[in-house]
């Protein structure tokens, strides 16, 4: 493992307990997983075979065992394997789903129906070795779902003005944070031979005390639902989180 990768690896080892204690208030995570979740719905094969990459403390993994899927999550932090495989254990479902430490470089064999990718593409330094080893897992046919921080957004924009050094803004980041935009991540996904055929996006608010403020606003379900829907319009474009399916070409 890289130096870096080991870097990423304990960051999130120091999160998995944080992270799992707060997800069902955490109204970040359920605006982005939301898009996910849709358009797993829209375009998948239901209860077909799954590969979550980056699973983490097993969030994803609970809903996909809620849809019938079977399959594995890998992550590379084994504090957040050791959790998600629990909370698989408590819910019934570790019969046919599975939590394991693993790369996103060196996905476990397929083929597999539909594989997840979320909150992970920003973390790698060769996103593009990432999405070629999953187009090799993915099955004729298959639907692949990339889920990361688009940095041609509102906090795109307040961390462009952060690394320039504008006073009062500063940003707390992974030790590999590499944002993407939309040409970024359909770029990647041609080069591994994948076309986009879903693209969403969502999460409008800036970050810093403003955005901390209108994020109160987010525990409204109303709140989230019109943030869904704008997320298929033009306004999608500029979302901080961006959502893109894909398939073979």
């Amino acid at each position: 493992m890289s130096e870096t990768l080991s870097e990423v690896q304990s960051y999130y080892d120091r999160l998995a307990p944080r992270l799992f204690e707060v997800e069902e208030r955490n109204w970040h995570l359920q605006s982005r997983m939301s898009l996910v979740l849709e358009t797993i719905d829209a375009m998948a094969t239901p209860r077909s075979r799954v590969l979550d990459v980056g699973c983490g403390t097993g969030y994803l993994l609970e809903r996909l065992a809620e849809g019938g899927f079977s399959g594995v999550g890998v992550d590379l932090s084994p504090d957040s394997v050791e959790i998600a495989q629990k909370r698989l254990v408590e819910i019934g479902a570790a019969d046919r789903l599975r939590a394991e430490v693993g790369s996103a470089y060196e996905p476990p064999d397929g083929p597999f129906d539909l594989i997840t990718l979320t909150d992970v593409l920003e973390h790698l330094e060769e996103p593009r070795r990432c999405l070629s080893a999953l187009a090799e897992r993915l099955s004729p046919g298959g639907l692949l779902v990339v889920s990361t921080p688009n940095r041609r957004s509102l906090p795109g924009a307040r961390r462009w003005l952060a690394e320039r050094g504008v006073p009062g803004i500063k940003l707390r980041l992974a030790p590999v944070d590499n944002w993407q935009s939309w040409v970024d991540l359909e770029s990647h996904g041609a080069a591994a031979g994948l076309i986009a055929v879903s693209r969403r996006g969502i999460f409008f608010r800036p970050g810093g005390r403003i955005g901390s403020q209108i994020g109160r606003a987010y525990r409204f379900g109303a709140v989230r639902r019109v943030e869904r829907l704008l997320s298929r319009t033009a306004a999608g474009r500029f979302g901080f989180y961006i959502c893109v399916g894909f398939r073979p070409s």
